[in-house]
């Protein structure tokens, strides 16, 4: 056991032996973007299992939260500060579906009944993100039946592709139960672009940048004009 902590340390400091300053923060921010701790009070009964955005099933009933949750890593999605206020489908609608009604009314809804909408939410363990304004469920089969209420915040309309592909790698639970809510996850992805920033190779371009770009009529091509001229 000794001797494989000590080859993993060798094996780091190699590693880390040729990184800058600006390198090891770079290192440093992909770990920290690899791992998420939330802890904070709440109210209610809701648990949500993400095995990146294709299983992402929720059950339980509501939870709600105004306070603050601390955070460890990088999390794009607004309204941190303001809470979360979440819903489930299962197991309510799957059992009181056919006295499910939309609260939109009717000139927003689909062609599948609401009953049926119920239904099928339950089925597929979808959740609503209100806050965030999106939703989750087995497979993203919540797309076929989107919520209507929802409205994706704007923060995570100006995601870029690489910040999207990193929101969506998530290995999490989260929940609550009672008055504590909880959100543990790991990010694959992250640590993938963290060991490879080891080798220069910037897998979701978030890195600092270390290079000094000169304006066109720079320092340089002003000093070659004046000796042309």
């Amino acid at each position: 056991m000794a001797q494989g902590f000590r080859w993993v340390a060798i094996c780091a400091a190699v590693l880390l032996s040729g990184c800058s300053a600006i390198d090891l923060r770079s290192r440093g921010t992909d770990l920290g973007d690899a791992f998420r701790l939330r802890l904070g009070a709440g109210i209610g009964l809701y648990g949500e299992v993400e095995a990146t955005s294709w299983i992402h099933p929720a059950i339980g009933f509501a939870d709600a939260s105004l306070t603050p949750r601390y955070t460890l890593g990088w999390d794009p999605r607004p309204g941190q500060p303001a809470g979360m206020l979440r819903t489930a489908a299962f197991p309510t609608l799957l059992v009181a579906s056919s006295f499910y009604t939309e609260p939109w009314g009717p000139s927003r809804s689909s062609d599948i009944s609401a009953p049926l909408r119920g239904f099928l939410g339950a089925c597929i363990l979808m959740g609503n993100h209100y806050v965030e304004g999106e939703s989750c469920s087995l497979l993203r089969l919540h797309e076929q039946i989107p919520n209507p209420v929802l409205s994706l915040a704007p923060s995570l309309t100006k995601l870029t592709a690489s910040e999207r592909s990193s929101r969506n790698s998530w290995l999490a639970i989260s929940g609550t139960i009672g008055v504590v809510t909880i959100d543990v996850g790991i990010n694959p992805l992250e640590l993938l672009d963290a060991v490879l920033g080891c080798f220069s190779i910037d897998l979701l371009e978030d890195d600092e940048s270390t290079g000094v770009h000169l304006p066109d009529d720079g320092p340089r091509e002003t000093a070659e004009r004046n000796l042309d001229g």
